[in-house]
């Protein structure tokens, strides 16, 4: 017994190690960037981790004004906020229907939607610009708006289908009973309850889309139509030997994903933990 419970808790101390290490190496690049963004060219390549002398809050200033990030961050969350929409009204009612409906080739049909889960973005990407081009689309936000909820589609899906069959479907029945037509169901007592899910679901395709770098580089061209990731990259380029303000706009583009995440976390972790048990 004393053995057995020796080796549980060397595993427990392994795996708290583990853990520890992990969760260094994942804040490391993100802590030594905001101390960057308040620092000084001369104490990023001479005291890279160390805390800053004197903390320059001018350096978001100036990366805001000079890096054009205005622009940037309002391609962005017109970009992000309509993918959102749109993934929202097609996946939610999409996962309810394949959870709840009984019809001919509906697993085909879904399993046809998961393989878009197996297709890297680089497999498609080619095709897709040329289609978007007869469609008059490329370099456009609204282009890039289309692509990204497609791309985001087949996982909304396959997370509300599953959030959906942890709803009982006596409920659907019982509200059948009292004359409910299909929509009123879904809207008024299957929606709600599968809140969870929908957060986590729109989380996730926020952080997918504001965070998207290769569909923008492939599909925008004018700099004006840049969204924050893209900018960023420009600046970067344009900015090769200033790191504190390629920090600063570090920081800039990643407080909005932080942000949605830290509000949202225990709804984020409920969704994708109810769309995961199927």
């Amino acid at each position: 017994m004393r053995s057995g419970w020796s080796i549980q808790r060397n595993s427990q101390l392994i795996l708290l190690i583990f853990l520890t290490l992990l969760l260094l190496l994942t804040i490391a690049p993100i802590f030594w960037a905001v101390l960057g963004s308040f620092k000084s060219n001369f104490e990023i390549v001479n005291h890279p981790f160390s805390l800053p002398s004197s903390w320059k809050w001018d350096n978001f200033i100036g990366a805001w004004e000079l890096g054009n990030f205005k622009a940037y961050f309002l391609n962005s969350a017109f970009i992000t906020v309509l993918g959102m929409i749109l993934v929202g009204l097609v996946a939610c009612p999409a996962g309810y229907a394949f959870a709840h409906f009984s019809f001919k080739g509906r697993d085909f049909l879904f399993y046809l939607f998961l393989i878009g889960m197996q297709l890297p973005v680089q497999a498609v990407i080619i095709p897709v610009f040329y289609q978007l081009k007869a469609m008059g689309l490329v370099d456009s936000l609204l282009g890039v708006t289309l692509v990204s909820a497609a791309e985001a589609l087949p996982f909304s899906i396959f997370l509300m289908r599953n959030t959906f069959k942890d709803v009982p479907k006596e409920l659907r029945e019982s509200a059948w009973v009292d004359g409910a037509t299909e929509w009123r169901t879904y809207l008024s007592i299957m929606l709600p309850l599968a809140k969870p899910g929908v957060v986590a679901l729109l989380v996730f395709t926020f952080m997918n889309i504001w965070n998207d770098f290769l569909t923008p580089l492939v599909l925008l061209i004018s700099n004006e139509n840049f969204t924050l990731s893209l900018g960023l990259y420009s600046f970067t380029g344009e900015n090769a030997t200033n790191f504190s303000l390629i920090f600063a706009g570090t920081v800039i583009s990643m407080i909005p994903s932080i942000v949605v995440y830290l509000i949202f976390q225990r709804q984020f972790i409920e969704g994708m933990s109810a769309g995961s048990v199927k």
